[in-house]
């Protein structure tokens, strides 16, 4: 069908009969609905017979809106939204009625407390609808509107395929609304989308033909609401004449029938609705199908009655009184040529105003020979119509706002420079000429005064007004008057380019007081609009107030309908996967894909090709959008390529406001997305609003998180660097984000500063890299350093190694191995090797630091005291017995080195700051880790209840330090059989602590892994089997594959499944230790059997002996080394003494106390 009008509709046939609107409306009904789709399905059969040799239409290609309610709504879906065939429909319908009715869950319509209640099974009918979208080759969960431009629009209630002004849409899947319309009382249960609940269309609307015209009237004639003289074919489908019966008095009765009957009866809407349209009724532009006898019998259930509802059916349209109505049908929908523009009431009432003058004038001149023909109107616009135009709904949009209104409009349409606005303009000019061949169109470039005074004398000469050639303000002032008076006549002014605000509002040579605005024709003549197209969303508002219509950026479907208009080989665009990268990458920009199409046309280039040289180095980039093209729709004057077609308005924002300018450079510099406001260059609060708003008046930034960060237009960043290097500022401007940042870039432990350097951190990367190949600075060093010690509190820790081994060496160059920036370097680097799990590469650096500590400061130094506590970390995990990679001789001897160095630490800060100093809780953590370690159970318990103490009174319950104080005490209570106790803790600490680390931290897999084991051991096996896998999961994502926890964790679940499937073979008939031993024998990994073994003879100690004994035998890795425990352990009495004699004030501290992951290193 073709898709446009053209000139010959003004003045001859009327456009009603080729583009007037085509609806249709489908009444709900059950099963009977089949009755509607084969009366469809005749009509459309008999359209596609009269168009001989053409491709056949689905009803999505006829009509112009379908509405539907109860299984209509269904139906409508189907055609409308799934743009199904009608022969798909039917049997896509005859499955989904089958599914749905062949059994009912209730029989009685009440339950005992008096509510209506659904007979039929709700989840049935959710599975047969998915079934039936996805057989229509779309996912389930796709959206009802999913924002592309559809051969249709299909709606039920609220739920709309399509966008509607000032009206809300309820966001809905396709699945969603399809219920929402099937929630039919008594048969099925309500549906609720967000806050809103649905039952079925059809109760009390059944025939939902006034719903559709009030649809109707809202898309296409918003202001008028007079719908009928836009409609061309209005087809109204029921779905059979229901039997009369009379109202049942049996409460029963009632509410199992007629209560449905009177939810689903159609007839008196049609009464009403006919009577209001009986004049096109006469017309033939209404037709309502609807089975008179046969289906009477038929219940909207009866899904085995398809054949009675098909013969019906057929009887109806072969009886004589139909066959002539069904060919009237055809025969308008026939001369239907295109889907109706959002404008088509703006293009009747141009239809109508012609004709009455037309036939005034033929009154007129009736008695005379022969006439006068009319003046001419004006045509002044420079360019060639864009035949490749594809956003017309934008358009229609703009000629409602200009042409429906009492008085002279002036409406502004803003955008980045680059988005289409001359080309919507350009086609705005071409279609008010069709639709209005009386109206004059002046177009006016404001690419500089003299453009304009040249366009404003051009004006004064087609208009035939005569001006004084030494008086220049006496033309723009002359052609204001003439267009200012009613005798004018219809006109469209376009100020293309309208970008610098000083030409409106200051005073220049050859203007008046106010600039050009004083020469804008005045609202007295009612026959005018004026249209400005600008970059800037202060011009916008200065002219044209709040009458602003910003052009958003194209979606992928129009811009790929664009690039392949404009490619010489259209198939290029069937590489999908090539297409949509080459558009992510030009930012969906209109003039970044013409240049991009030309570019591949002039060198046969494939779109693949393409994206390859657009992914290359930046400056490649910026050359290739460099690269000079034709385009016939824009000014010679003006600079066509991508790179540099943003300089005028990059001058304009430095003459204007240096600070916006020094924020454009500074994000040149950067990652262009997700940029805090925080990390930009310092200024007052109103200066920095006052720039901020200048670039998002231009479209150069946006702000999508409500303010606190900013994107930059991808694009506008290249253009911009590539300016910065045409004025010899990159460079420098390089090496200030570098020192800015370094700067800005001080991030430590606190929570509430993590979510902020995290955000920070691509920017930091991106000056970086993009300072690599320069020398280094000490703020290069300072950055790296900073940005390895927050890769490494992450958990990063590859990458935090590379950035920490480069901010080493060249820190060593620089500054020599013992400043102070170098050791802060190699403990940040020690403390992520240990991370990884490589304790002697962490052990060596960390002893250089402990030696060089000594040496410069002495034993009583903070500095040397946190490089103990750093060091008895690494010893303390290096001794473990899961990190055990020697004998059990030399576990006990790095243990007890660590036990040394934190005892050491320990008396340091609590002689010299007391026991609620962050860095004395530290070292207690640290003690009780090694103690933990040792098998000393009952000193480390004791210390681990005092720390957690001191941890929840000092920093907190949600402090990192309080967590770890808490997992601590559970891997206590876990080595001492006390589950329950230790899987509250693990449980809590893992709650608080994902709140600021992530799932995938270290620390929360290490804690994960320990609940596992508590829940193993609880048997719960399948809890702990499902948290175990989980805990993988996520440690492969973020660790690695082959990382040393997550190889004992993935052992544990092979062992664990095995062992799961023969427990639950062999608990009928074996017992509790018999069934421990089988699972034992499953386990492959010896670590993991001494494991399970250990706590099984842990379990039977404590049956056996008081808990005020200590144990005799400590089980490390498996081996048993035979000792006792110190009763009184003097620095736990010290400890205790201090605790009690001290007055815990409550705060919170900003240090790190964090302990599992073993990075212990702190900001000095």
């Amino acid at each position: 069908m073709p898709s446009a009008m053209t000139t010959n509709d003004i003045g001859g046939a009327s456009p009603l009969n080729t583009n007037g609107l085509c609806l249709l409306s489908l009444d709900g009904g059950g099963v009977r609905g089949l009755s509607s789709l084969y009366i469809l399905r005749d009509i459309m059969a008999q359209l596609n017979y009269e168009r001989v040799d053409e491709e056949p239409l689905k009803p999505c290609d006829v009509f112009d809106l379908i509405g539907g309610t109860s299984t209509g709504g269904l139906i409508a879906i189907m055609l409308g939204r799934l743009e199904m065939g009608i022969d798909e429909c039917i049997a896509a319908y005859s499955e989904l009625m089958h599914l749905i009715f062949g059994q009912k869950m209730n029989n009685l319509p009440v339950d005992w407390a008096g509510n209506i209640r659904a007979q039929y099974d709700s989840t049935k009918l959710k599975h047969a609808i998915e079934h039936v979208i996805e057989g229509a080759g779309v996912a389930p969960d796709a959206p009802m509107n999913n924002g592309q431009t559809r051969r249709c629009r299909a709606f039920i209630a609220r739920l709309r395929s399509y966008d509607v002004t000032n009206e809300d849409t309820i966001p809905a899947t396709i699945c969603e609304a399809a219920l929402a319309t099937s929630a039919a009382t008594g048969f099925f249960e309500t549906v609720s989308i967000g806050e809103y609940k649905f039952v079925d269309g059809a109760f009390g609307a059944n025939n939902p033909m006034e719903e559709v015209e009030e649809e109707a009237a809202d898309i296409w004639c918003t202001t008028s609401r007079e719908l009928r003289p836009l409609v061309k074919c209005f087809l109204s489908i029921g779905t059979g004449a229901p039997a009369k019966a009379p109202i049942d008095d049996n409460m029963l009765k009632f509410l199992s029938k007629t209560l449905v009957r009177m939810a689903t009866k159609p007839e008196s809407t049609e009464r009403r609705f006919m009577a209001r349209w009986s004049k096109e009724l006469r017309e033939k532009h209404v037709f309502r199908f609807n089975v008179e006898q046969g289906l009477q019998d038929v219940h909207m259930t009866d899904y085995q009655k398809r054949s009675a509802i098909e013969s019906a059916t057929y009887d109806y349209l072969h009886h004589s009184s139909q066959k002539g109505r069904v060919r009237d049908c055809i025969v308008n929908l026939l001369g239907k040529e295109g889907k109706t523009d959002i404008d088509f009431d703006i293009v009747m009432r141009a239809y109508e105003t012609q004709e009455l003058r037309s036939q005034v004038i033929k009154t007129i001149h009736s008695s005379s020979a022969s006439s006068v023909p009319g003046k001419e109107p004006c045509w002044i616009v420079p360019f060639e119509r864009n035949h490749r135009f594809v956003d017309r709904e934008l358009l229609g949009k703009i000629k409602r706002k200009l042409f429906l209104g009492r008085q002279m409009q002036r409406i502004s349409i803003v955008g980045l420079g680059g988005v289409g606005k001359t080309q919507i303009a350009l086609e705005l000019a071409f279609q008010v000429k069709e639709i209005f061949p009386d109206c004059s169109i002046f177009w006016i470039p404001v690419v500089d005064m003299e453009s304009v005074q040249q366009a404003y004398q051009n004006i004064a000469s087609q208009l035939g007004i005569e001006i004084p050639d030494e008086d220049e303000k006496d033309v723009k002032k002359a052609v204001q008057r003439h267009l200012s008076r009613p005798q004018s006549g219809r006109w469209l002014l376009i100020y293309d380019n309208a970008d610098d605000l000083s030409m409106w509002s200051e005073v220049s040579p050859g203007l008046g007081s106010e600039g050009l605005r004083e020469y804008l024709p005045k609202a007295s003549s009612s026959q005018g609009a004026i249209l400005f197209t600008t970059r800037s969303h202060k011009v916008a508002q200065f002219l044209a107030s709040t009458e602003i219509i910003e052009i958003a950026e194209m979606d992928e479907h129009k811009a790929t309908k664009v690039l392949k208009n404009l490619l010489v080989n259209k198939s290029l665009v069937d590489d999908h996967e090539s297409t949509k990268k080459l558009l992510d990458r030009l930012t969906f920009l209109p003039l970044a894909i013409v240049q991009a199409a030309s570019f591949m046309n002039e060198n046969l280039m494939d779109i693949s090709s393409y994206v390859e040289l657009l992914d290359g180095q930046a400056q490649d980039t910026i050359d290739l959008l460099s690269q000079k093209f034709e385009d016939e729709g824009r000014y010679k004057s003006i600079r066509n390529p991508v790179a540099t077609t943003w300089l005028t308005s990059f001058d304009q924002i430095r003459r204007q406001n240096t600070l916006a300018f020094d924020y454009m450079a500074f994000m040149a510099c950067i990652n262009p997305k997700d940029i805090p406001v925080s990390l930009l260059p310092p200024a007052s609060p109103v200066e920095r609003e006052k720039a901020l708003g200048l670039l998002c008046s231009y479209s150069f930034i946006h702000s999508p998180h409500s303010g606190s960060r900013l994107d930059m237009h991808r694009l506008v960043q290249l253009a911009t660097a590539n300016w910065l290097k045409s004025i010899n500022t990159l460079h420098s401007w390089h090496f200030y984000a570098l020192r800015h940042i370094s700067r800005h870039y001080q991030p430590n432990c606190d929570l509430k500063e993590r979510s902020e350097w995290r955000a920070a951190m691509p920017h930091a990367l991106q000056i970086l890299h993009l300072t690599s190949s320069e020398p280094a600075t000490l703020d290069t060093v300072d950055l790296l350093s900073n940005i390895g010690y927050c890769q490494r509190i992450d958990g990063r820790y590859k990458e935090a190694i590379e950035n920490l081994t480069l901010a080493l060496e060249n820190s060593v160059t620089m500054l020599g191995h013992n400043d102070e920036r170098s050791l802060i370097a190699r403990g940040y680097l020690a403390s992520s090797y240990q991370g990884l799990g490589e304790f002697e590469k962490a052990m060596s650096m960390f002893e250089e630091i402990l030696d060089q500590r000594k040496s410069a400061h002495g034993l009583e130094c903070v500095k040397t005291n946190q490089a103990n506590l750093d060091l008895a970390i690494v010893y303390r995990m290096r001794g473990c017995p899961e990190n055990r990679k020697n004998d059990v001789q030399k576990s006990v001897q790095y243990l007890q080195r660590a036990k040394e160095l934190a005892s050491q630490g320990l008396r340091y800060y609590m002689r010299n700051f007391g026991p609620e100093n962050d860095d004395t809780l530290f070292a207690i953590s640290i003690l009780t880790q090694v103690y933990l370690a040792q098998g000393r159970l009952s000193n480390a318990g004791e210390l681990a209840q005092q720390s957690l103490a001191i941890h929840q009174n000092v920093l907190g319950p949600d402090h990192l330090g309080t967590t770890a104080a808490m997992t601590t005490l559970a891997d206590i209570y876990m080595q001492r059989w006390k589950l329950r106790d230790a899987q509250l803790l693990y449980a809590e600490a893992l709650t608080r602590a994902k709140k600021f680390l992530g799932p995938g931290h270290p620390t929360i897999l290490r804690d994960m892994h320990q609940m596992a084991w508590t829940l193993k051991l609880q048997n719960r096996h399948s809890e702990a089997l499902a948290l175990m896998t989980e805990c993988v999961s996520l440690g492969e994502k973020s660790l690695g594959a082959k990382n040393y926890t997550n190889e004992e964790t993935r052992q544990c679940i092979s062992d664990w499944t095995v062992a799961l499937a023969t427990l639950k073979g062999s608990r009928s008939s074996r017992s509790y230790f018999q069934i421990s031993r089988l699972t034992l024998s499953h386990y492959r990994n010896p670590g993991t059997r001494l494991k399970f073994y250990f706590v099984q003879l842990e379990r039977s100690n404590m049956m056996l002996k008081r808990r005020k004994y200590y144990p005799k035998v400590k089980i490390l890795g498996g081996l048993s080394s035979v000792r006792r425990e110190p009763k009184d352990d003097p620095i736990i009495r010290e400890i205790k003494d201090a605790v009690n004699c001290m007055t815990i004030p409550r705060h919170f501290s900003s240090g790190e106390v964090t302990l599992m992951e073993g990075c212990s290193v702190r900001k000095p």
